[in-house]
């Protein structure tokens, strides 16, 4: 009898790694650290690859749930990922550009996306490398007691914002959103602040690229003794938000601070 040994390369059907770039900070954000599954999309010429194609996490290396062989060919890949990873989004999805509709803003779930296009004569059936970059805006406020003789409580802090958004996300440039729909308000949970200290809300995801002239900020102030006896309170109604950009970029972190004290 003979013993046959086949040589079997383990890298002939289309395998993936996954990065997440720093950006949006909060328990919500999707980190490389937390991140378990992904969607992939891919395609060289006019062959379709994967479409909406799961992708997992199993111990250090990822399992795509479908096994495709490489090719000699020039490929476009497009990937996306939430925080909750039962979110399956379905984007459309052309030569590695993807196109979000109607994306809703909320704090249950970050948002990254990704692209590579490889040239496989010149890789050699290597893993292809997704680094994800985050695609919404994050706010959050500051608010600076700056009375030495009294506590702070900040309360009714709202934020009038467009909720939904398009986005299209390419290979060649960062995403890009067209928000959509009526402002309403994103309202941040009130606290307190010591004398000559600051309150800092909690973060909130917002749809990026809208104009902050639109934007509008109300809270109330109040202000109490050691013997917690209000002796001062004042409402701050629509509060304009400026930026030098103009526009909140998708990826950033914004912190917006004033400083109050009683009359």
């Amino acid at each position: 009898s003979n013993d046959e040994v086949l040589d079997i390369n383990k890298n002939t059907n289309i395998g993936f790694d996954a990065f997440v770039n720093k950006g949006t900070r909060a328990v919500t954000s999707t980190t490389t650290g937390n991140l378990k599954k992904f969607y992939v999309f891919g395609n060289h010429g006019t062959a379709v690859d994967f479409s909406n194609v799961a992708v997992t996490l199993n111990g250090t290396s990822w399992d795509c749930a479908t096994n495709v062989p490489w090719t000699a060919s020039n490929y476009y890949f497009a990937a996306y990922a939430t925080t909750n990873t039962s979110d399956q989004i379905t984007p459309a999805y052309a030569d590695g550009a993807l196109t979000f509709s109607d994306i809703v803003a909320n704090d249950a779930s970050d948002l990254v996306a990704a692209t590579a296009s490889v040239n496989n004569t010149a890789m050699g059936n290597a893993t292809v490398g997704i680094t994800f970059k985050h695609l919404l805006s994050k706010v959050s406020f500051a608010i600076t007691n700056s009375s030495s003789d009294y506590k702070l409580t900040v309360s009714d802090l709202t934020f009038n914002v467009l909720k939904q958004g398009d986005c299209v996300f390419t290979n060649a440039a960062a995403a890009t959103w067209t928000p959509e729909g009526t402002a309403s308000a994103l309202s941040f949970a009130g606290g307190n602040a010591a004398k000559s200290a600051t309150f800092s809300s909690e973060d909130h995801l917002v749809i990026p690229n809208q104009a902050l002239t639109e934007v509008k900020a109300s809270f109330t102030v109040t202000f109490f003794n050691d013997a917690d006896e209000k002796v001062y309170e004042k409402p701050y109604s629509n509060v304009s938000l400026a930026l030098t950009s103009g526009l909140w970029l998708p990826g950033y972190s914004y912190v917006y601070t004033a400083s109050v004290s009683p009359a």
